[in-house]
């Protein structure tokens, strides 16, 4: 136990034993923490040394990592005009692209918080997300551009959903929605932006993002059906057992390889080998494999990573933004592609 830990329950314990008003609760949490320590310590292969050095290291990479965001300048990429971020920017010309980040069902929806959290980017900027509405499983959810669960995921890693809200609400339809979609099909669920079946001169597998048809805006959605195993980690605070229940699909199915799950099982038909049931895509990304850590950390430790997110100052400010309720207006009927996804033969 290092020297800071242990002062800290040394003064939890005192001050408990102090105060005779109902913290027998909170001594006996002290002192069952302490006795996890030290039997974490028995086990452990550093000495005390070894762990100081560890404990500091990791202080320092902390250090840095608020370092560098502090130093990050996110208008870069912001067009005033349109008060939105662009996709992108030609460094040779300094030129920004022509494409926006403008739904708020996207994964850039924690750049634009943080952005406003700031102070980088006025709050007028959150308003202009566009937020066109569909009804799924007879619940109303935010459209995205790809109908893939990293777009309505990715930022709940760290941020919070209040419940009742636009995003809380947007995001468990689109769950469920993604859920039933691939039940009507018979294949695992969690489409997202992955590697699929399909690999360039360097055989090196190519990227794109994936995503059910009645949740995405763009055209085409439908021709593919790709399962990336991340996917069901975002959704597992939100769904645990149905996703305890798709890793183990997944799983029977070969995809756990030896560095955890494997980027993607590809059904497409075209793409599938003859006799097959799908197509294992062979590869690891590194940012979904942490993405599924930190979704998995969230879902046994009650969002223990959004916790910490929020305890800082400048996220508390702005969370009234997160609190927007859904809207008591029926969503703007659309029309939506009616093919089914294309399976292996």
């Amino acid at each position: 136990m290092t020297a800071s830990a242990g002062a800290l329950l040394d003064s939890v314990v005192s001050r408990s034993a102090q105060d005779l008003a109902g913290t027998a609760e909170l001594l006996v949490w002290a002192h069952a923490i302490e006795a996890s320590v030290a039997s974490c310590r028995q086990d452990s292969y550093l000495s005390d040394t070894e762990a100081d050095a560890l404990q500091a290291r990791l202080e320092h990479l902390a250090e840095n990592a608020r370092r560098l965001f502090s130093e990050m300048d996110f208008t870069v990429l912001f067009n005033p005009k349109r008060e939105l971020f662009s996709i992108g920017l030609n460094v040779a010309e300094n030129v920004l692209d022509e494409g926006h980040y403008d739904l708020l069902a996207s994964e850039a929806r924690l750049t634009s918080f943080i952005s406003v959290a700031s102070g980088a980017v006025l709050p007028m900027h959150w308003w202009r997300l566009g937020r066109s509405l569909t009804r799924v499983e007879g619940k109303v959810s935010l459209l995205s551009w790809s109908g893939s669960m990293f777009e309505y995921l990715m930022p709940s890693l760290v941020m919070h959903t209040p419940t009742g809200s636009l995003l809380d609400c947007g995001t468990r339809a689109a769950v469920r929605h993604q859920i039933a979609y691939a039940a009507s099909q018979s294949l695992p669920w969690g489409m997202s932006e992955s590697a699929y079946n399909a690999r360039d001169r360097a055989l090196t597998y190519q990227y794109k993002a994936f995503g059910v048809p009645r949740l995405g805006l763009k055209r085409g959605l439908a021709e593919d059906a790709v399962i990336a195993p991340y996917a069901t980690a975002l959704a597992a605070p939100f769904v645990p057992r149905a996703a305890l229940a798709n890793f183990k699909h997944l799983a029977s199915m070969g995809a756990r390889g030896q560095y955890g799950f494997l980027d993607a099982l590809d059904f497409t038909s075209i793409r599938v080998p003859a006799g097959a049931r799908c197509a294992l895509v062979g590869a690891y990304m590194a940012h979904h494999q942490g993405m599924t850590i930190v979704a998995l950390a969230n879902a046994v430790d009650a969002k223990r990573m959004c916790d910490r997110f929020h305890r800082e100052p400048m996220v508390r400010a702005a969370e009234l933004l997160l609190q927007e309720r859904v809207p008591t207006v029926r969503p703007t009927p659309r029309r939506h592609a009616r093919a089914a996804w294309p399976t292996a033969s």
